[in-house]
């Protein structure tokens, strides 16, 4: 057992949650199991993601309508969500989340009628994508700094993993009833996480629970055979100066114009990802002959990208990484569109190899933001932050099948579409701050006006070389 003595001494002003960490252990046996469970949940969370819907009905206007149903539904879950955590925690609404997710599924199954299935279909929708922010959230709240890049594109693995294996569980099963009950009974088993689950630390000390976060740090700290200074609340305490009281909107992102700034770039981004990524989706739908084995090759695609994000993104960073990958993956959708096929079997290939890498490409892009995001807003509104940002990216799928129509105007217009919008939003994402090692912001403050310029980057300047050169001059 490690122990730290209380001899050493931690300054109040100076002592930030993520140092707490690193005494804690940034990615001990505690966090390590409950991130696990939350990845865990995220198999879970894209089976629900399938519309199921397509599998039974062959009347386009009821297809058409389940989608922008279930779309509809995703959308008001990632703002509800995002809004109602930030207020009353983590913890509570990834159980309501789950008890929504169960009931709707059951009743889905058992659904006798179109006017019974679709409000459980928004619901299923509402409740999946609001359980899997919560959760990605608080995985990357529980880990230090270093680790945050691991556990997000972990979780965004398992993620993979689930389209992977509802393909399977599709093809064996077939019956549209038992693939809803067999995708929606393994939801019953979270119901244990009650007595795993903590709430997110970082979110009660925002709200001045501080003997609660204390029971959770000590709890940690026990896992992860460490001993805390007995110090280190009362640091942590004095640092935080916003009124305990007050509770934060979606104004609070947009309220001054460096938020502003952040939240508009970042939210932009999650639509073009979003957009993008369903459009190749369902642009390169007819690569293989049975539509399960498509599904499946289309999860595992993903699983090589967030590999190599793993890899490299703590060396290289968020922003660059996220700016070349939307370009490359942008002009590849240009080319695989414009190139001229004429029948030639070898141009097709080439087709096809450059759609793989503009979905290779937006797929590393789609969770490097997706990481960046929930690193750089704020803990007070860090959860309504993801929530608009899921949004906009619900916005960005139900946009998809209008793009698509582009094709009665000009063939490859979609693709250019796609990589048109690509390449911008990448070079937008250059005015994004870097994040990699930084601990997270815990305040609008944080954000808006650092105290401690080793703590945040504004506008994607380096505020820590930008002071060294001034102590120079």
């Amino acid at each position: 057992m490690s122990h730290f003595h209380s001899e050493k001494r931690y300054s109040a002003f100076d002592m930030k949650f993520d140092e707490v960490l690193e005494i804690l252990g940034p990615f001990g046996k505690y966090q390590k199991t409950r991130c696990f469970l939350l990845c865990l949940f995220a198999i879970v969370s894209a089976w629900h993601a399938l519309n199921m819907f397509d599998l039974v009905c062959d009347r386009k206007a009821l297809k058409s309508t389940s989608k922008t149903i279930f779309f509809f539904g995703r959308l008001c879950g990632a703002v509800a969500f995002g809004q109602l955590s930030d207020r009353f925690g983590r913890r509570p609404m990834f159980f309501i989340g789950t008890a929504i997710l169960l009931i709707a599924g059951s009743v889905a199954a058992a659904s006798q009628n179109i006017y019974m299935f679709m409000p459980m279909y928004f619901l299923q929708g509402l409740a999946h994508t609001g359980i899997f922010l919560v959760a990605f959230t608080l995985s990357t709240e529980l880990v230090g700094p270093k680790y945050r890049l691991l556990v997000g594109f972990m979780i965004q693995m398992f993620y993979s993993v689930g389209y992977i294996t509802l393909a399977g569980i599709a093809y064996l099963i077939g019956d549209w009833r038992y693939i809803e009950l067999a995708i929606t009974l393994p939801v019953l088993l979270f119901i244990s996480y009650w007595w795993f689950l903590p709430e997110s630390v970082r979110w009660l000390l925002t709200q001045k629970k501080n003997e609660e976060a204390q029971k959770y740090l000590e709890k940690a700290a026990k896992t992860n055979g460490v001993v805390l200074p007995t110090e280190f609340m009362e640091s942590l305490q004095s640092e935080k100066n916003e009124e305990p009281d007050r509770k934060y909107t979606f104004i609070d992102l947009v309220r001054t114009w460096p938020m502003a700034k952040l939240s508009l770039n970042v939210w932009l981004n999650w639509l073009v990802n979003a957009l993008v990524y369903y459009g190749l989706s369902l642009n390169t739908a007819d690569l293989a002959g049975s539509p399960y084995l498509n599904f499946c090759i289309s999860g595992a695609v993903e699983i090589p990208a967030y590999t190599l994000c793993i890899i490299f993104l703590n060396r290289l960073g968020r922003k660059i990484p996220l700016v070349v990958t939307m370009c490359i993956g942008g002009i590849a959708c240009i080319l695989s569109g414009t190139i001229p096929i004429d029948d030639n079997p070898d141009m097709e290939t080439l087709s096809i190899v450059l759609a793989m890498i503009g979905k290779f490409c937006i797929t590393a892009s789609y969770a490097i933001i997706y990481l960046l995001a929930a690193e750089v807003f704020p803990t007070v509104v860090r959860n309504i932050g993801m929530g608009v940002s899921s949004m906009s990216a619900r916005i960005g799928g139900i946009l998809v099948p209008t793009m698509l129509e582009l094709k009665s105007v000009w063939v490859p217009l979609p693709l250019v579409v796609f990589g048109g919008l690509s390449i911008g939003a990448g070079l937008l994402a250059l005015f994004l701050p870097e994040t990699t090692g930084r601990p997270l912001p815990q305040t609008i403050e944080d954000v808006t006006h650092p105290s401690n310029p080793r703590d945040i980057l504004i506008n994607g300047e380096d505020i820590v070389k930008k002071e060294s050169q001034d102590t120079k001059m």
